[in-house]
C-alpha cells in the first residue's frame, strides 16, 4: 500500500515586523550551535547552545530567540524550549517537553504543544498563560494579523483546528476530507493540502469559516514512482504560491530502500491558477524556509544518507526552473540541522564564534 506522511513545519516565513532590518538565515545544527548568515549566505557569526537542539525559531522584532533543545531537568534529554535574548545572551528555560516555539507575527505570543493542548506565553513578558485545551499534535501556524492560531492534526483524523486567541481557546474544528494533511499561510490565507495515489488536493479557509471550500485538484508527477515506501512530504507558503517537497535526510527516507527512485525538487503551487511547475529539479529537500513575497526561498539539502550525512545550505531562486543559485551555497558539517529567517537589528547580529550565557529557569 502506497502512503506517504507530512512533516510538522513550524511557521518559516521572516518576520516582516521589522522589515527595515536586515534578512538573517539562521541555521541551527543539532550538535550545539546556531550560523547566522545574510541574505546570500555570507557567514556572518555564530552562537553556541547546548546540544540537541530541535528547531530555532525567532521574535517579530529580531531580538530574541526560541530554541528548543537539551533540557537541563535531564541532561543528555530532548528537549526543553529556552529563550536566547541576542543582546544579552542570556538562556532562560520557559518548559520542557517541548519540540518547538512558534511566535505570533504581531509579537503578542508564543505556541507550543503541550500535553493537554497548545501551551501559550507572553511573548514580552515570557509569562505562562493558561494552556489552550485541545485534543490533537499540531503542526501550529499563527495567523499573519495575530488574531487566530490554526492547527492541522492527523490523528485521530485529519483536521485543522481553530483557535480564538482573544478567548484564547479552541472555538472550531474543521475535518479535513482527505489525509494526511499539512497546512502553512500563503499570504492572508491558510492552505491545507493532501496527496494520495493519483489524487491531489488543495483547500483554503479563512479563520471564521465553518466548513472548508471545496477542494482544488492540484496536479502533481507520482511521487511515489516504482517504490512503496512512504513519502515524507514538507510544504512552506508565502504570497500566492506554495511550496511543496519530499523531505529527504530523516527517519524516512526513501533513498535506503529505492536509491534510484525518489525524484528531489520542489513544486511551486500557483493558488491563482493551480500551475504547478519544478524548480531546483534534483535537489534533495530537508527543510525549507521562505520570506513573506516568496522571492527569498532557502533550502538545506540532504546530502548522502549516513547517519552522518552531507547537508547543503543553499538560496533558490523561484523565477528559474533550476532555481538554484550555485554560488551561494554552504556545506556545513555533517548532521541535522534546523533553519528559519530573521530580520534582526545589526547590533544583535553576532560577530565571531560567542556561546550563549549560563541558562536560568523563570
Amino acid at each position: 500500500m502506497r502512503t506517504f506522511f507530512t512533516l510538522s513545519i513550524l511557521l518559516l516565513a521572516a518576520a516582516a515586523a521589522r522589515a527595515e532590518d536586515p534578512l538573517v538565515v539562521l541555521a541551527a545544527a543539532r550538535t550545539g550551535h546556531i550560523e547566522f548568515f545574510d541574505a546570500n549566505l555570507s557567514p556572518l557569526g555564530a552562537i553556541g547552545v547546548n546540544q540537541l537542539v530541535e528547531s530555532v525559531t525567532a521574535s517579530p522584532d529580531g531580538r530574541r530567540l526560541y530554541v528548543a533543545q537539551e533540557s537541563q531537568r535531564a541532561a543528555g534529554a530532548c528537549c526543553g524550549l529556552f529563550s536566547l535574548e541576542l543582546d544579552s545572551l542570556k538562556m532562560c528555560l520557559l518548559t520542557a517537553p517541548a519540540l518547538f516555539g512558534a511566535p505570533s507575527p504581531d509579537g503578542r505570543f508564543l505556541f507550543t504543544q503541550g500535553d493537554r493542548g497548545v501551551d501559550i506565553f507572553n511573548a514580552r513578558t515570557l509569562r505562562r498563560l493558561p494552556t489552550m485545551t485541545a485534543p490533537g499534535t499540531y503542526n501550529l501556524q499563527p495567523s499573519p494579523n495575530g488574531r487566530w492560531l490554526l492547527g492541522v492534526t492527523n490523528s485521530p483524523a485529519p483536521s485543522v483546528d481553530i483557535f480564538d486567541l482573544q478567548a484564547k481557546a479552541m472555538v472550531r474544528r474543521l475535518p479535513i476530507p482527505a489525509g494526511p494533511a499539512t497546512g502553512a499561510w500563503a499570504g492572508d490565507r491558510f492552505c491545507i493540502f493532501s496527496y494520495g495515489p493519483g489524487k491531489s488536493q488543495l483547500w483554503s479557509v479563512k479563520p471564521e469559516d465553518t466548513e472548508l471550500s471545496p477542494a482544488k485538484p492540484i496536479v502533481l508527477p507520482d511521487l511515489h514512482g516504482a517504490c512503496n515506501e512512504p513519502v515524507l512530504l514538507t510544504m512552506v507558503g508565502a504570497a500566492d504560491r506554495l511550496y511543496l517537497a519530499e523531505a529527504f535526510g530523516f527517519k524516512l527516507d526513501r533513498r535506503s530502500a529505492c536509491p534510484d527512485t525518489p525524484r528531489g525538487g520542489i513544486y511551486a503551487i500557483n493558488l491563482s491558477t493551480g500551475r504547478v511547475d519544478q524548480i531546483a529539479v534534483g535537489v534533495r529537500v530537508n527543510r525549507m524556509a521562505v520570506t513573506p513575497d516568496g522571492d527569498g526561498l532557502y533550502v538545506l539539502e540532504s546530502i548522502g544518507r549516513s547517519p552522518q550525512r552531507g547537508v547543503s545550505l543553499m538560496r533558490i531562486d523561484p523565477a528559474k526552473r533550476n532555481g538554484v543559485f550555485n554560488s551561494a551555497d554552504r556545506i556545513l558539517e555533517p548532521g541535522d540541522w534546523n533553519l528559519t529567517l530573521a530580520h534582526i537589528p545589526p547590533a544583535l547580529i553576532p560577530r565571531g564564534n560567542l556561546h550563549a550565557a549560563s541558562s536560568c529557569s523563570r
